[in-house]
């Protein structure tokens, strides 16, 4: 294989197609599970849908065990208190995670902001700058709050 083709194939390497070390997958959910308490956190009030949403986020689509997910949440709880911007969890998360699937994180962060049903001005910002650390376009953004509401609307339809 020349160097060209070396290099061709680098690039076109998604970050999530290779194994991630424990050291890896331990930062890459701490970054993870931090953005989530930011958005839990970001109208300056933690409510019980809010926390819930993220316990189940963790617990089914993560597969963290029930300490596991107590631990993420306190780590987390402590680092929000100091983190000054969203750089740090973007940056790792951006690291290790493909375009696929920061798309299916920030529905789950979307999902957390709406879980109280209610969406405040803070909230949507701190979606909107989060999806734009990680790359994604805001037509891409506003497409997942879009289905999202689809989706709210559909269900409060078939519970009538």
């Amino acid at each position: 294989m020349n160097l060209f083709s070396s290099i061709k194939s680098l690039l076109k390497l998604n970050p999530s197609d290779r194994q991630l070390s424990d050291e890896e997958q331990s930062e890459l959910n701490h970054a993870i599970v931090e953005l989530m308490m930011e958005m839990v956190r970001a109208d300056f009030v933690e409510l019980y849908a809010e926390k819930t949403a993220l316990t189940e986020y963790l617990s089914l689509k993560l597969g963290f065990s029930e300490q596991d997910v107590k631990q993420y949440i306190e780590a987390a709880e402590i680092r929000a208190e100091f983190s000054i911007s969203l750089e740090s969890q973007t940056n790792v998360i951006n690291n290790y995670l493909g375009h696929i699937q920061k798309v299916d994180l920030m529905r789950h962060l979307w999902a957390l902001a709406v879980a109280d049903n209610e969406v405040h001005l803070l909230e949507h910002n701190l979606f909107y700058k989060a999806g734009g650390l990680l790359g994604l376009k805001k037509v891409q953004l506003e497409e997942i709050c879009q289905t999202a509401e689809a989706k709210a609307i559909q269900s409060t339809k078939t519970i009538k």
